[in-house]
């Protein structure tokens, strides 16, 4: 999701851990005041610092507002893949996938948020927004632990991207239900997902 036109960094540390810094801000700015009123003036009152430096840092508030997304979507992603590799069953592994979704919503509720918004909010050039743009990369993971499922037996025969999609959708809706329903028991209704997806797939759910 970068800019083409990025500038070159150097890597550091402290470029690194100012990039951060402004990356939370971003996240909290959204959050405040919405994806529309979400300056980059804003945005760097927050973060304590001045436009100028987060214009060193970010190509502008697009490329600055896509890296809160793939910040906060890779960090999810890379959790839900320690999770997968731990487990060795098909079943096991999308009940991991699915709760190690569920744990990082729980924890992250304002990236989440904010990145949530991002998606839906921001444009490209053609007015597609950020969600639209997404490729089957999203659903890879999902697909071959639902394939690996089919081989063996443990899951019935069924479209495997239809069926990731699926839990994809109902993991989304979580989210969606708990950013309008605060109170939402984000526990239970882990469960009853894992529970509900692979009956769905003809297993059962491991312990866990």
């Amino acid at each position: 999701m970068r800019s083409e036109n990025k500038k070159p960094r150097s890597g550091s540390f402290t470029e690194a851990a100012r990039r951060a810094q402004i990356i939370e801000a971003a996240i909290r700015t959204v959050n405040e005041l919405g994806y529309a009123r979400a300056s980059l003036a804003e945005i760097a009152r927050r973060a304590k610092t001045s436009k100028s430096v987060l214009s060193y840092h970010f190509d502008g508030k697009e490329e600055l507002l896509e890296q809160v997304v793939a910040h906060v979507f890779e960090d999810a992603g890379q959790r839900v893949v320690d999770a997968v590799e731990a487990e060795s069953t098909g079943a096991g592994k999308l009940a991991a996938y699915i709760r190690a979704e569920f744990a990082y919503m729980r924890a992250n509720r304002d990236p989440m948020r904010a990145a949530t918004e991002i998606l839906v909010s921001h444009r490209d050039e053609q007015g597609v927004p950020l969600y639209l743009k997404s490729g089957d990369d999203d659903t890879a993971l999902l697909e071959s632990i639902i394939e690996q499922g089919c081989r063996a037996g443990e899951f019935a025969a069924v479209d495997a991207r239809i069926a990731a999609i699926t839990v994809t959708h109902a993991i989304d809706g979580a989210l969606t239900r708990s950013q309008s329903h605060p109170a939402t028991d984000l526990v239970a209704y882990e469960r009853e997902v894992v529970r509900m997806m692979l009956r769905a797939l003809g297993a059962e759910a491991p312990d866990g």
